[in-house]
């Protein structure tokens, strides 16, 4: 668990424990490193997945997720800690230029295909065993992702195959400024925060902490629908984030008439805010 003064030393430690993952707006945070190949090895295969089994779309398994990010986390805790941020941004950076690769070949065989539209097997076959796609593996990752059009105008709206490194992302890298944009974006996708909004409900002790919380589920409302709209999501993350407005609401009546002392817990409201 953070406390105020771990985010203020920069001792914040994001949701998989792992510290050093705050950006500060020092530039030199957001620039590409050198990674492990295991590590390139990984979105390598994570993005192969979202094309075979998702289409080029976010899945609804939890599981699958929790263990991709989680591997990718266990290896940031192995790094400096200065380089912690920098490894997370190399590897989104990664990931979206595959992603962006392999979308430009589907879009080539199939053309008017957008995300989410079934792919053939044995194109994505293809396409995978494409010297263009599986020399992205062998290549300096520098050469591949320096100067390249990857290198996020955060002023811009983000393009379909971009995930910006804003506020808390699928790594668990945190803005240090309090502007929330918890819909995740990558790959093409766009995938509700559910559990951090969960964590947030839970320790929501009155009327105007659960009034925030939903707040932000309204958000995430809008991010979703749009998402869908732009073919970047699928009903399943609206789904989500409407059930969970629903309890939200349903908790809103829960501690409208909570006594003073049941209401205690601001701290750990607080604390579930900044994670």
């Amino acid at each position: 668990m953070n406390t105020i003064e771990d985010l203020r030393s920069g001792h914040f430690k994001n949701s998989y424990g792992v510290e050093g993952m705050l950006i500060t707006g020092d530039p030199n945070q957001k620039r590409i490193i050198d990674v492990s190949d295991e590590m390139k090895e990984l979105v390598f295969e994570n993005v192969k997945m979202a094309y075979y089994k998702y289409n080029g779309m976010s899945g609804d398994n939890q599981a699958e997720e929790e263990a991709y990010h989680g591997k990718r986390n266990e290896y940031y805790k192995t790094l400096d800690r200065d380089d912690r941020v920098a490894a997370a941004w190399t590897l989104s950076k990664f990931e979206q230029k595959l992603s962006r690769e392999v979308s430009g070949a589907i879009k080539e065989k199939l053309p008017g295909w957008s995300a989410g539209q079934e792919v053939p097997k044995d194109i994505l076959d293809e396409i995978f065993a494409d010297e263009k796609i599986t020399s992205l593996m062998t290549e300096d990752i520098k050469e591949v992702l320096n100067g390249s059009a990857l290198q996020v105008n955060e002023k811009q709206q983000p393009r379909e195959d971009q995930l910006l490194i804003g506020q808390e992302n699928i790594d668990g890298v945190k803005e240090e400024n309090d502007q929330e944009e918890d819909s995740e974006k990558r790959s093409g996708r766009v995938a509700f925060n559910q559990g951090k909004r969960a964590r947030q409900l839970a320790s929501a002790k009155n009327a105007s902490q659960v009034q925030m919380v939903i707040g932000l589920l309204k958000k995430d409302l809008s991010d979703c629908e749009n998402g869908v709209a732009n073919n970047m999501c699928d009903e399943n993350e609206v789904a989500k984030v409407k059930a969970m407005l629903q309890k939200a609401m349903e908790r809103l009546s829960e501690v409208a008439n909570v006594s003073e002392e049941e209401q205690k817990g601001g701290d750990s409201f607080l604390i579930n805010m900044l994670m």
